[in-house]
């Protein structure tokens, strides 16, 4: 009986451990899709290409127009997402910030 129940486990674990690196990587690739788009903009404009900085609360964010924000991975987990804008001396600025990802059931 013992068997059958750890075999059970560590299978549940393989699956829920490749779930959790294709979710990341898949974050990652938003990230970079993201980062391409900022750059292609950035060249477009004769602008440099902004550093992201990471968000702290209460972080003080001069937002004059809104550029981009990464993709929804939809993971049902906290992710990474970024977020580019100008501010209101036209320079480009990248905040990368967590949230909670929208579950969508992928069927």
């Amino acid at each position: 009986m013992l068997r059958p129940t750890l075999t059970a486990l560590l299978l549940a674990l393989a699956c829920s451990a490749q779930a959790t690196g294709f979710n990341a990587q898949r974050s990652e690739q938003l990230q970079s899709e993201h980062q391409q788009a900022v750059a292609a903009y950035a060249a477009k404009r004769a602008k440099p290409m902004p550093q992201i900085v990471d968000y702290r609360y209460g972080m003080p964010l001069d937002v004059a127009r809104f550029v981009r924000q990464s993709a929804d991975p939809r993971t049902c987990e906290v992710v990474p997402r970024l977020m580019t804008f100008e501010d209101s001396q036209g320079t480009l600025r990248t905040v990368r910030y967590v949230m909670q990802s929208q579950c969508i059931n992928n069927k």
